[in-house]
């Protein structure tokens, strides 16, 4: 590749890089999520931002900013508390590929500087290479094999954006490895290197050296025939030691590309025929550029946005509880997230987005929806069911605290959900509670009655709703009204003059007649404390708590399919 084109992609490259940072950077400043950050302006956001930077290089916090770049974002000691596979995957990666882009990418300003007589034919540069390469590779499969070990049954929607950033990845590994290989047993390549230092491409001439390079050095000479001559073997190494020595040693060092180089050996002519090592450098370089270029446009930008994250968490706590900060950090939040799944697994309420089919009550996929409320994505014409799966995950969940927690880099994931309930709201797109209460009971039944073809659960899963769906578990019911005597949903109801629709053992005896959908838009299922005096008290020891619970789970899946927020209800 000519000097020129390589500067011209490069620059190209580095310029689409920096306007996608620069881009990515002011939503930060930009995005509004919760209602609070609407009244804050970017440029009130950006003043925070200086004052912590300040805090940082200036005040009493350097030291405290100095650990948390130390610990968090370099040694990822959140990540090692909660998953060390996977922490000991990103931390090969990380390394791995900092040091190759430093070592390799960057050779002429950087090894070359730091090492006199720099060569990359040279050891231990030819094993640092492939050992760099490889150690990106094993932290690759152990990052997988430890998503894949804590699958929940949902995978997070990556895009085709992310799926075509890990191909060019792919690429760069793949073709480097090869184009290395390619370098070790191309006879090509010999000759332009004897040419060079020699002044020779004659095959007869160079007959010793290529005796030697052949049985050495892994140069796949078709012409050759097996077995070498020990003694022009060490003819050749004479001439090898006073034109090659100092640039090239042995390339059995290259764990990974002399036993490729040895596996291409019988093709190595064609290779070279059809210009291999050309083509190959260029697929390397354009993946290089490519990848350089799209990195701000794919979810692979938290490898920016997560230090920052991480930084921030180490602000003064004023300047953290700031209405400033927390709009920013939210935003920051969307790019800073790395998809790893780990709050996916420690969610309270997991088991219950399995029970409704709704990876939307999973945090994960809450970011996601989050980043489409804040975008006005998720509220246009034709997305009205994400919407309402999305309100149910903000709503159904439980604050319990723990994905905030395990979260490796630092987010306040408890704050986002709070900031995405308050948006929600104002949308229009309300609590389960709500939206079902809103419509009578008798109504929700003939909705599903009507639109009985969008039923998600069958009357015959007994497996899904094992106590509402088996009339053994509530056909001893007496109608003796214990359940209903005890409720204090009932007696609140008739002190305030509210009333209720039906009491608990109206409820089993709905369901004694076979009419379960009677009960889901029920306001006793919905207004149920969950006390378990109905449960304690009954004499015929029917689980009367549990089943108000599993009526109300089953109610946001089977009313959900038959409701819309753009209309009243």
């Amino acid at each position: 590749m000519s000097s020129t084109l390589f500067q011209t992609l490069l620059y190209a490259s580095l310029t689409l890089c920096g306007l996608g940072l620069l881009w990515r950077v002011s939503a930060w400043f930009r995005v509004r999520i919760g209602p609070d950050a609407q009244e804050v302006t970017p440029s009130q956001r950006v003043a925070t931002l200086i004052r912590g930077a300040a805090s940082a290089l200036f005040g009493r916090q350097l030291f405290r900013f100095l650990g948390a770049f130390f610990l968090d974002v370099l040694f990822l000691r959140r990540l090692y508390a909660n998953e060390k596979l996977r922490w000991l995957g990103h931390l090969l990666i990380v390394v791995g590929f900092t040091v190759l882009v430093l070592m390799h990418a960057l050779a002429p300003v950087v090894t070359a500087k730091l090492f006199p007589g720099y060569q990359p034919t040279l050891a231990p540069y030819l094993f640092l290479r492939d050992f760099l390469g490889a150690m990106v590779i094993v932290g690759v499969a152990m990052v997988h094999y430890g998503r894949w070990r804590r699958r929940n049954g949902f995978s997070t929607t990556r895009g085709p954006a992310n799926a075509a950033f890990m191909v060019l990845l792919t690429i760069v590994l793949a073709s480097g490895f090869l184009l290395e290989a390619c370098k070790i047993a191309s006879p090509r390549a010999f000759y332009r290197m004897t040419e060079e230092y020699i002044g020779s491409t004659d095959p007869e001439q160079l007959k010793p050296l290529r005796a030697l390079w052949a049985s050495e050095f892994g140069v796949a000479f078709g012409d050759l025939r097996e077995p070498i001559d020990p003694m022009l073997v060490e003819q050749g190494r004479e001439l090898h030691r006073n034109a090659c020595a100092p640039c090239h040693a042995q390339p059995a060092s290259a764990f990974v590309s002399y036993p490729v180089a040895q596996a291409l050996a019988p093709v190595m002519g064609f290779l070279d025929r059809s210009g291999a090592d050309a083509w190959l450098l260029y697929l390397h370089l354009f993946a290089c550029f490519i990848g350089l270029a799209s990195l701000p446009f794919t979810g692979f930008f938290h490898v920016l946005a997560a230090p920052v994250g991480l930084l921030l968490n180490a602000a003064p706590q004023n300047l953290v509880l700031s209405a400033s900060n927390r709009a920013s950090q939210r935003a920051l939040a969307l790019d800073a997230c790395v998809r790893c799944g780990i709050c996916d697994v420690r969610c309270s309420v997991a088991p219950l987005s399995r029970y409704l089919g709704n990876p939307g009550l999973l945090p994960s996929h809450k970011l996601i929806a989050t980043g489409a409320l804040a975008n006005g994505q998720l509220l246009r014409t034709g997305h009205e069911y994400d919407a309402l799966r999305a309100a149910d995950g903000a709503f159904l969940c439980t604050d319990c605290g723990r994905c905030t927690s395990a979260c490796p880099v630092g987010l306040d994931l408890e704050d986002l959900w709070d900031a995405e309930r308050g948006d929600l709201a104002a949308a229009g797109l309300a609590r389960p509670a709500q939206w079902v209460q809103a419509r009578p009971a008798f109504t929700w039944a003939e909705s599903l009655e009507i639109d009985s073809a969008k039923r998600v659960i069958s009357d015959a899963d007994v497996s899904r709703v094992p106590l509402s769906a088996d009339r053994s578990v509530f056909s001893r019911c007496v109608q003796c009204q214990t359940c209903t005597n005890v409720c204090p949903v009932v007696a609140h109801s008739i002190d305030s003059g509210h009333g209720v629709d039906l009491t608990p053992q109206k409820v089993m005896n709905l369901l004694r007649l076979g009419l379960r959908d009677l009960t889901l838009g029920s306001r006793m299922v919905w207004d149920c404390a969950s006390c378990y005096q109905c449960q304690e008290s009954c004499p015929e020891g029917i689980r009367v708590a549990d089943i108000m619970l599993e009526l109300r789970g089953l109610a946001v899946q089977r009313l959900g399919s038959v409701r819309s927020w753009r209309q009243p209800s």
